[in-house]
């Protein structure tokens, strides 16, 4: 009775030092996200805590603070097959770019709550399993931010201050860019700006009257009045502003976040692969499972790899399949509506299968790169996305009211071959320019799905070659239906369907 006394107490003893190791150090509830979470996850759900803001990012529905009204929500999303949570600029910004343009970095709009009232939503999305992450852009900030109004002030006075110096200053309009050795500084100087924008017209010196001077800008929205404004850029050259944005990505990691998306970090002036790994990527890693994307990273037909291996991120988008601005980029768009799918396995061959192996995952906008009102080709679009190994970026409602692209995004994040980390290898069909056929091979080796896609707008039945593929059965993980492996294998698909099977 009494070894039983005690043991028992060793036990609770041991248990309560793991719980507290576990739990008790983790106040954010991060140990309750999966290890390594953006592996295996299938889809990113993108909100917005702030009123409908304007700008290229588009109007998102505010999604509540309030945990009663969130939790509800947050349990359909994971019911739906969503793995984690896109907070859209969280502090308190503008009108500009769905509020990227801030008014206060480390204060939530006063409409919307408390910073507390911001780390319990953290806590509740955890508590369900879920990862979340934030979108952050620190590249400029509102022309009506109190940092900039002082700055203005200090500038016209003649004080040399943090603040002025976290901004580019000139005297004339026609004064030399902040940085003519540009390229010295980062990989890629992006030549143009999205959404038609002129080069030399959408970079230039604007007038503060406020300063006295000019300020450099790359930028322009509304400001908080409606009225159209050219928003201030930061300068990265000052070693003060470097150490303010580092002060930043660490002030909203320590919420308890998982990770942070990164806007538009190739256009920073003065910017450098090492400021990138000191004072962001290796900071947001100090916080152990954390995920990092450079938004616009691969974009400008640079090697992608590279942000992965000298920036020291761990994920980019896979404009391979897709540039929204660039139409003539629209892989999957034009594969669907001509027919054709080869394309795409050569696309995923030069840039997502390269940045996997470098040792990235891949995320994707899905709804940039393919847009369809009928639901059998929206479905085949969304397949050829996430069954090839990227985590999906998905907005509220839209394609998540799709019952069978939510069946899709449950059952891609129950297969380890098809986590983002996994293999695909191409299976050769009788008709490769109308059908695509792959095999996914989970990294440890314990998984192989053959995937059969039909890009045509009639049933077909697609022969598959397994002369490559090993194995005695295929099994249909839907029906559970076991097939005898054949070759040519027969796959009966609808117009623009696709099935899986498991090889065994």
């Amino acid at each position: 009775m009494i070894r039983s006394k005690a043991l028992g107490f060793i036990l609770a003893t041991l248990t309560a030092a793991c719980s507290a190791q576990v739990g008790g150090d983790d106040p954010q509830g991060r140990h309750l996200v999966p290890p390594r979470w953006w592996e295996s996850a299938s889809a990113i759900v993108r909100v917005s805590i702030n009123p409908d803001t304007e700008g290229s990012q588009g109007k998102r529905p505010q999604f509540p603070i309030d945990p009663a009204k969130a939790g509800p929500i947050l349990d359909d999303y994971k019911a739906r097959g969503v793995s984690a949570i896109e907070i859209f600029a969280p502090y308190h910004g503008g009108r500009s770019f769905g509020g990227l343009d801030s008014i206060d970095r480390f204060n939530l709009n006063p409409k919307v709550g408390t910073m507390e009232d911001f780390r319990a939503l953290v806590r509740l999305i955890h508590s369900k399993g879920m990862a979340v992450i934030s979108f952050d852009n620190l590249g400029y900030s509102s022309s009506e931010a109190p940092e900039f109004l002082k700055a203005a002030d200090d500038v016209r006075a003649g004080r040399d201050t943090a603040e002025a110096r976290r901004f580019l200053w000139a005297d004339r309009a026609d004064a030399p860019p902040p940085a003519p050795d540009y390229d010295k500084f980062f990989m890629v100087r992006p030549r143009h700006l999205p959404g038609g924008y002129d080069p030399v017209k959408g970079e230039f010196w604007e007038y503060s009257e406020r300063a006295g001077k000019y300020f450099w800008t790359k930028w322009g929205g509304p400001n908080l009045s409606g009225k159209f404004v050219r928003v201030p850029q930061y300068n990265w050259r000052s070693e003060e502003f470097q150490q303010y944005a580092e002060r930043v990505v660490r002030f909203w990691m320590d919420t308890g976040l998982d990770g942070m998306i990164i806007d538009a970090v190739n256009w920073y002036v003065g910017h450098t692969w090492e400021q990138d790994r000191h004072r962001i990527t290796d900071v947001i890693r100090s916080y152990g499972n954390a995920y990092m994307q450079p938004e616009g990273g691969g974009a400008f037909h640079e090697d992608p790899v590279a942000w992965i291996t000298e920036g020291g991120w761990n994920s980019v988008q896979d404009y391979g399949l897709g540039i929204f601005w660039e139409k003539d980029s629209l892989v999957v768009q034009q594969a669907i509506d001509s027919g054709d799918p080869r394309p795409i396995e050569r696309a995923l061959l030069a840039y997502h299968d390269r940045v996997v192996a470098g040792g990235g995952v891949m995320y994707v906008a899905t709804e940039a790169h393919a847009r369809s009102k009928d639901p059998e080709r929206q479905r085949l679009a969304w397949a050829v996305s996430a069954l090839a190994g990227n985590m999906v970026g998905v907005s509220p409602g839209g394609v998540l009211e799709d019952k069978e692209i939510c069946r899709l995004l449950n059952m891609k994040a129950a297969h380890p071959a098809f986590y983002n980390i996994s293999t695909r290898r191409h299976i050769p069909t009788g008709a490769d320019d109308k059908h695509y056929a792959f095999l996914r091979t989970a990294k440890d080796g314990s998984q192989r799905v053959l995937v059969v896609m039909n890009f045509q707008s009639t049933p077909q039945t697609v022969q598959v070659d397994m002369s490559g593929v090993a194995g005695e059965t295929l099994v249909d993980p839907t029906s559970g239906e076991s097939l005898v492996r054949r070759n040519p294998f027969p796959v009966e698909l609808p117009a623009y369907g696709y099935r899986f099977y498991h090889v065994k």
